[in-house]
């Protein structure tokens, strides 16, 4: 199709309010030059003619993008081995345990997506309980939420350190004393470069993973590199790809620490470009470190915490604001969206950012009536995930309280009071695909669909606002509302073409809906065999 321009005819949701439906359009040269009905679209006159695409009755959207993600980790989770499916701590030793026989000694088990909180003794697994397994391997286990670490005491030894001379709030200790082999937090980081140590081949596995991601009807990502968390990203693979031009997926990353080459908000291209600072306010719900104004309900004697103080945090983010990058901020418990809403209120001296870019606040799982008006006042930016909601209806009100939970993934308020909603997946915390987010946020049910009629179903989203969140509000986050996350002339030719008419389909079937093709630029990035286009 080089040269051409390739015409599609389906039932296109464009995410235009001029016209939110229509059935035709047209690319060329990697933009959308017109959108309409199909005799309108067929009869313009087209030097070079123009090669069609029939989609029948399927559904033609933009193409999705991920707010918030970790890709480099997405990457390095595709050669760990998977605890997700551990149903107990005994079933994660025996897994571990299998791994590191099936390894040369020295290699390291890497372990990914624990859920303790779903064993019928929630209890972390211990440094002593790994080390009693007598593998000759360093063993590193990461939490579903990636805020909590368990190690043995091999690890230790590769990152030069040892149980008696750790120290600080992150390293979680027994009442004797002991070091549990838990780290929290950034508090791991030490083990996780001793690992990194170990990697291989990045620029290819980087690649696999974009396509797969493509395969799900992706063409964008914002994704976050915190090395310290064993979030890193590779600059360089990301940098290799985009020289070959190969990068199937659009990519915006945002660091907590200095990118070499990047210095604000924007720079590079619509390729590859820097988003900003990331900051980690506070912890996770799953493991209780995310900073809250009341005490856990099933652990009083915590609030979780803070990772900085307002004066570091306000001081860092001035610097940054001044700077003209977007801040792109973790923030759980309602302590920590408090903490951003002073920081933001403070910042209200300073001229605004470049674009129209607006800071960012990540997750807010927890996230009062009060604190919701505050952050539609300041105009912030809110990254939320839908997919959340079927992982944790199960602890939601153990750890806040019933009291509290009108408080709890409260979307349909946000969007009520004006806030601008962004949907992603935190992957790989969660899946990538984002139509189970689409799915999670209009059913608000678990995986065996209940409660029946949904968690909280006042905060119900309809179809139309769920899939906006992962294509026009994706790109008016970052200041392209003109260029992405909609289907009209002059926007980037990013699409994907469903396997169904996704208007047509019952809302507890939209998890399975499936891209049949994928656009980014022009370029298809994925086509599903016998797909019938």
């Amino acid at each position: 199709m080089a040269g051409t321009a390739i015409g599609i005819r389906g039932s296109l949701w464009t995410g235009d309010p001029r016209r939110p439906r229509a059935d035709a359009l047209v690319v060329k040269g990697g933009d959308i030059v017109s959108v309409g009905s199909y005799e309108e679209v067929r009869n313009a006159p087209r030097p070079g003619g123009v090669e069609w695409i029939d989609a029948g009755r399927r559904t033609v959207l933009p193409g999705m993008t991920d707010s918030h993600l970790h890709l480099g980790a997405l990457v390095k989770q595709g050669s760990a081995l998977s605890l997700y499916e551990a149903s107990s701590r005994e079933d994660l030793l025996a897994m571990v345990r299998r791994k590191g026989a099936e390894l040369g000694p020295g290699c390291w088990v890497h372990g990914v997506r624990f859920d303790n909180s779903r064993w019928p003794d929630t209890a972390l697994p211990t440094l002593e309980e790994l080390d009693d397994l007598g593998l000759p391997n360093p063993v590193l286990l990461v939490r579903v939420c990636t805020h909590v670490h368990v190690v043995n005491s091999r690890a230790l030894q590769e990152a030069g350190l040892s149980a008696e001379g750790l120290s600080g709030a992150g390293v979680v200790r027994d009442g004797r004393g002991r070091f549990t082999g838990a780290l929290l937090e950034g508090f791991a980081g030490p083990v996780i470069r001793a690992m990194g140590r170990d990697s291989a081949g990045a620029v290819r596995a980087l690649k696999e993973t974009m396509l797969a991601l493509a395969s799900e009807g992706i063409t964008g990502v914002h994704t976050c590199s915190a090395p310290s968390y064993g979030l890193g990203e590779d600059l360089g693979a990301y940098r290799a790809l985009h020289e070959r031009g190969e990068l199937p997926v659009r990519v915006r990353l945002y660091s907590d620490e200095p990118l070499p080459g990047w210095k604000s908000s924007g720079e590079g291209d619509e390729w590859l470009c820097y988003g900003g600072r990331k900051f980690f306010l506070d912890g996770s719900l799953g493991g209780r470190t995310a900073a809250m104004t009341f005490p856990y309900e099933d652990a009083p004697s915590t609030r979780g915490a803070l990772n900085m103080s307002d004066e570091e945090f306000l001081r860092q983010a001035r610097d940054e604001h001044a700077a003209g990058n977007q801040l792109q901020v973790h923030a759980i418990g309602d302590a920590a969206v408090d903490q951003f809403i002073r920081a933001m209120v403070s910042l209200g001296d300073l001229p605004p950012l470049p674009s129209g870019l607006r800071h960012r606040v990540v997750h807010l799982q927890v996230c009062r009536p009060d604190q919701v008006r505050d952050l539609a006042r300041l105009g912030a930016v809110c990254d939320v995930q839908p997919a959340f909601v079927p992982s944790d209806i199960a602890i939601a009100e153990g750890r806040i309280g019933r009291a509290r939970l009108g408080w709890a993934y409260a979307w349909k308020s946000m969007l009520r009071a004006g806030l601008l909603l962004t949907g992603s997946s935190d992957a790989p915390v969660e899946p990538a695909n984002p139509f189970r987010g689409v799915w999670a946020a209009v059913n608000r049910v678990d995986d065996e669909g209940r409660p029946a009629g949904g968690w909280l179903p006042s905060q119900k989203l309809t179809l139309d606002e769920a899939l906006a969140l992962f294509t026009v509000n994706a790109a008016r986050a970052v200041g392209q509302g003109g260029r992405s996350g909609s289907l009209r002339p002059g926007s980037r030719a990013d699409l994907v073409i469903l396997d169904r008419d996704i208007g047509r389909t019952p809302p507890g079937e939209l998890k399975d809906v499936k891209p049949l093709l994928t656009m980014a630029g022009g370029k298809i990035t994925f086509q599903a065999a016998g797909g019938g286009l």
